[in-house]
Formats: structure tokens, C-alpha cells, sequence
């Protein structure tokens, strides 16, 4: 991840002698019960991408952190369409992952100072780098419908609270 052209990018916006920490996030919806009616969750992790690759997934490592637990919500009312249900599972993922995400959110924009091991403080940028999931969590991310391509094709518009965002570019702040 660190010798891409995002991170250049992204490093030159910064103030001089600050730092990014690409945040990594994932998400798999995980079965928690057997036999006591199929209690499911989304457990949301969280990585750093200047860790490297071999280390980061591994557990006896510590390089990845369980941030939270995401509700899946099966008791939706039986009166509303399948379209209508599906709204529903994506608002409450899409709600539940921005009050996850909120602290990063002040963070990458304002910078933390970190103390390092060398005892000098530097100011650093926690920057969402990445979301790892599997097909069906990348069609609820995205709020596309299972069985199309939730990848960023070249002409879809994503609606945000900010408005409309074209996928296909870096979205990179304004120097």
C-alpha cells in the first residue's frame, strides 16, 4: 500500500512533517449461535496499512482489532416489499458504520499527535484507505443490488450525505 500513487497523493495535502496511517478496514458477516436461532453479526475489524501485508490478518500478531459488532437485523416488518426490507438492512449497516467510523472521521481530518518510539511527537492522519469484504458485503456497502457489480464501474454515482461521488477517481482533498 505504501508505494502507491494514493498515498503520494494524500501526503502531499499534508502539513510538513505529518504522517498518514491508512486505516483498513473489513467486515464478515459472522454466525454467533448454532442451535439457539441463528444469531448473526457483522464484526467490524480494523488494520493499519503501513503494517505489513504478512502480519496484519494475523491474530498471535495484534495487528488487527475488532472495532465493533454490527446488528443484523432480521425483524423486519413482514408488510413491506422485498425492495422496502432491503432499504431497511442497508440504512441500518450504512447508519450503524458511521457512528463506527465517526471518531476517524474528526481525526483524518484534524490529525492526532502520536507519540513514537524514538519519544518525538508527529502529527498523523488516520485516512480510510481501505474496506475488505466479500461479494455480499460489497453489494451492501454499496447499496447495489445482489448480482451486480458492486465494484466501482466507470460511470457510477454513489448518493453520500455530500452528494453524489464518482467511485472510479481517488477522492482526494482540496490543497
Amino acid at each position: 500500500m505504501w508505494m502507491g500513487n494514493w498515498w503520494n497523493a494524500i501526503q502531499k495535502c499534508l502539513p510538513e512533517g505529518a504522517s498518514i496511517a491508512p486505516v483498513i478496514i473489513s467486515t464478515d458477516k459472522t454466525q454467533l449461535t448454532q442451535f439457539s436461532g441463528g444469531k448473526l453479526a457483522y464484526p467490524v475489524y480494523l488494520t493499519l496499512g503501513n503494517i505489513p501485508r504478512a502480519l496484519q490478518w494475523k491474530p498471535s500478531q495484534h495487528a488487527c482489532i475488532l472495532i465493533a459488532y454490527l446488528s443484523v437485523s432480521k425483524d423486519v416488518s413482514k408488510n413491506l416489499m422485498q425492495k422496502q426490507k432491503l432499504a431497511h438492512i442497508q440504512q441500518l449497516f450504512h447508519n450503524s458504520m458511521q457512528l463506527v467510523l465517526e471518531p476517524l472521521m474528526g481525526a483524518g481530518k484534524e490529525g492526532v499527535e502520536i507519540t513514537g518510539g524514538d519519544g518525538k511527537v508527529c502529527q498523523v492522519f488516520p485516512i480510510l484507505a481501505c474496506y475488505v469484504a466479500d461479494y455480499p458485503e460489497q453489494c451492501l456497502v454499496t447499496s447495489v443490488k445482489y448480482g451486480t457489480c458492486p465494484v466501482a464501474c466507470p460511470e457510477r454515482l454513489v448518493r453520500g450525505a455530500q452528494g453524489p461521488l464518482i467511485l472510479n477517481k481517488p477522492h482526494l482533498p482540496q490543497s
